[in-house]
């Protein structure tokens, strides 16, 4: 009842704001949109007393973040015709495919799945940043080619859709395995490579070189989670 009440507040919202369209239309829908997303941080003390099969919302999530790299895979399909495939084509499709990578050895390999007494709301909103990080990249990696985007915009943009991606995978870390809980190593990893590509493609503001050094940035830190994962199976 008490998500069913939510559903309500937020579908009252998105009614209202299309009913009186214009900037207090939009006000609303945003506010009903936005305060659905909080109000179930505050519902522990009801999901409490009803823990959610964890694996299967882990599955459910899953999910949704691969069809959200899907979306990224069509966002980048412009790069991969006969007139516009090229060596920063290949690039940008190993930013994808580490990106992906790294989200599979946290949610695949190193998540404990059968997990009981949870109320699963931290999993659902750690998503919030995979999603958010994801939408940011797919969006960068639209214009970043163009010569009429700004180059300082268009960098922070998919630069911040990383960070917020790592954010996520960082945070779900919560849920590892006792054995195979994240390094501090890699946590630094994540911050300083991720940084350092971000100032690298500032300074050399030019399609190729953000192209090069982002697809290294993010293949070392799937490198480096992966080897963290090998290491711990090693011992």
């Amino acid at each position: 009842m008490a998500f069913m009440r939510i559903l309500f507040f937020r579908t009252a919202c998105l009614l209202a704001g299309g009913v009186l369209a214009g900037r207090w239309g939009t006000t609303i829908a945003l506010f009903g949109i936005i305060t659905s997303w909080i109000i179930p941080a505050f519902t522990g003390k009801h999901t409490q007393k009803h823990p959610i099969i964890f694996s299967h919302l882990l599955e459910r999530l899953t999910a949704l973040i691969i069809i959200m790299f899907g979306e990224t895979i069509v966002g980048i399909s412009k790069y991969f015709t006969q007139n516009t495939f090229s060596i920063q084509s290949i690039m940008i499709f190993i930013i994808v495919v580490s990106l992906f990578f790294t989200y599979i050895v946290e949610f695949d390999h190193l998540i404990e799945e059968q997990r009981t007494h949870e109320t699963g709301n931290l999993l659902i909103y750690l998503h919030y940043f995979i999603l958010f990080g994801l939408s940011l990249v797919t969006v960068a990696l639209d214009f970043i080619h163009e010569s009429e985007a700004n180059a300082i915009f268009s960098i922070t943009c998919l630069y911040v859709g990383i960070a917020l991606f790592y954010i996520g995978i960082v945070i779900a870390s919560y849920y590892n395995k006792t054995t195979l809980k994240l390094e501090n190593y890699v946590v630094v990893a994540f911050i300083v490579v991720t940084l350092m590509g971000y100032f690298t493609s500032m300074c050399f503001a030019t399609f190729s070189i953000i192209a090069g050094v982002t697809a290294l940035t993010t293949l070392i830190n799937a490198v480096v989670i992966t080897l963290s994962l090998v290491r711990r199976y090693e011992r």
